[in-house]
């Protein structure tokens, strides 16, 4: 009996998660590792006793029809669902202006909640930091940080990491991709979670700001499954 290919996909975010089900849909064994606690990437939540506040991605939106249909199987599966808030530009109105035509989707109950849904059905393992890639004769070996090198050899490995992360990764595996890796430039964003012990009296549930370090204001608990506080990216 032909044993299936094996692959190794270092990151639980949402393009990793797409990624090992797109591989074990097509026949591969497939392992997930992660170094947080759990799936999601940027698509995060922070929870607290009686309150959450998405502090990633602060919703998503599905024009490509591949993608549209992924999102209607979410929805289907209670994962996902449109979300219709009162926007507002803050600042110059011509520098953005909101389509009211856009459809906006947001994870349900939280925005984390569509990874999780992926990893469900996937051999993932968390608080696992790669630290090291080696081809060897019988495939992609994997180092970690926790257990030192991992038991399980792979014929594919790839990598769903910001490039200065993956970088270190490629360095001896690949260091043509290691050099472009390298050489990208990436920018910070700040996100500020805001609780209030008392309701806001706002005119708008989200908001993009034009002028300042701020470029995106929303309150939480405008979204289907509600939050309980507001978050302030730049």
């Amino acid at each position: 009996m032909i044993s299936p290919p094996r692959a190794a996909v270092v990151g639980a975010g949402i393009a990793g998660l797409s990624c090992a089900t797109l591989l074990q849909s097509a026949g591969f064994e497939v392992g997930v590792f992660d170094k947080s606690r759990g799936p999601s990437g940027r698509m995060s939540t922070r929870r607290g006793d009686d309150w959450q506040c998405d502090h990633g991605a602060q919703y998503f939106t599905a024009r490509d029809p591949g993608f549209r249909a992924e999102v209607a199987r979410w929805q289907h599966a209670g994962v996902a669902v449109s979300w219709h808030p009162r926007l507002h530009v803050l600042g110059d109105p011509s520098a953005h202006v909101p389509d009211p035509a856009l459809e906006r989707f947001v994870g349900l109950p939280r925005m984390s909640a569509p990874c999780r849904f992926l990893a469900d059905e996937l051999d993932l393992e968390v608080n696992t930091s790669i630290r090291q890639l080696q081809r060897r004769p019988d495939g992609w070996h994997l180092l970690s940080a926790e257990r030192g090198w991992l038991e399980r050899s792979f014929d594919a490995a790839l990598l769903a990491l910001p490039a200065p992360q993956a970088a270190p990764l490629l360095r001896e595996a690949a260091p043509g991709l290691a050099a472009l890796a390298g050489n990208v430039v990436m920018h910070g964003a700040w996100a500020l979670m805001l609780r209030f012990a008392a309701p806001l009296e706002l005119p708008f549930d989200a908001a993009f700001v034009n002028a300042g370090p701020l470029r995106w204001i929303a309150r939480d608990n405008s979204k289907p499954a509600a939050g309980s506080a507001c978050v302030a990216t730049g």
